[in-house]
């Protein structure tokens, strides 16, 4: 059966891709530490979740009061986003880290470790599931280099891999729509290996590195599975809170 290609919604990201997204798919999102590039995965996800999606966000990285300041400053309220029933937040960060937060769209798995990581995880999310609904599901990750300094890069990808497993056995088993999943991930935080072993899973990656200009940078789509994929790079541009993607056609 072939896959539905999904619109991100950004046209000239979507025309660098091929077309779009593959329908249940991973986005692998790779920047350095100057970079605004894990500001694309962001408009990723909130164009997708405006079309009749349902955000999942797991959160490694940050206290629940800064990733709201991150919003913010992309004019994305992450409360409203919650409280009006359109996304759910898995808080990994603070169940580690020992702190609880009451807000209605924050889901806690509880004290985890590697070990007790993919059960506790997999309740937690189906039990946000139930809110769902006919919703698609549209997952964000912040972030995958998070991830790794939680748990270890080795134990990382080994539940990553497991994680695959599992889900491949859901594609059978469940009839239900198939997430889209956007990794944002900080290259200077990992080993190349780990790098690696996550792309090879990813249908789609896309890379940023930044220039000496502030806000301006170089994108390059390393990857996308669709047939009419074609390698190209793009001048990223971020200022005041948007964002401008200029392509430019490699010469092979």
């Amino acid at each position: 059966m072939e896959n539905e290609i999904i619109k991100t919604g950004i046209d000239e990201l979507d025309t660098m891709l091929g077309g779009g997204l593959l329908d249940d798919s991973l986005v692998l999102v790779i920047y350095d530490t100057n970079s605004f590039g894990w500001v694309l995965g962001v408009e990723i996800f909130r164009s997708l979740v405006s079309r009749n999606g349902f955000g999942v966000v797991t959160n490694y990285s940050f206290p629940l009061s800064l990733l709201q300041k991150y919003g913010k400053m992309l004019g994305f309220d992450v409360r409203k986003l919650g409280e009006s029933r359109d996304m759910a937040i898995i808080d990994v960060f603070s169940a580690v880290n020992g702190i609880a937060a009451d807000l209605p769209f924050v889901y806690s798995p509880g004290e985890i470790d590697a070990s007790t990581y993919l059960p506790k995880m997999v309740s937690v999310y189906y039990e946000i599931l139930q809110e769902i609904g006919e919703r698609k599901p549209i997952g964000l990750t912040i972030t995958l280099d998070g991830f790794a300094y939680l748990f270890g890069e080795e134990s990382t990808m080994k539940l990553l891999q497991k994680n695959l497993v599992m889900k491949e056995s859901a594609r059978v088993a469940e009839r239900r729509k198939r997430p889209v999943n956007i990794f944002l991930l900080n290259q200077d935080r990992v080993s190349k290996r780990f790098i690696s072993w996550i792309s090879q899973y990813a249908e789609h990656i896309i890379e940023f590195s930044h220039r000496e200009a502030p806000g301006v940078e170089k994108m390059v789509v390393r990857k996308s599975l669709l047939p009419d994929f074609e390698p190209c790079t793009a001048e990223f541009r971020f200022s005041k809170g948007k964002i401008r993607i200029v392509p430019e056609r490699l010469e092979i």
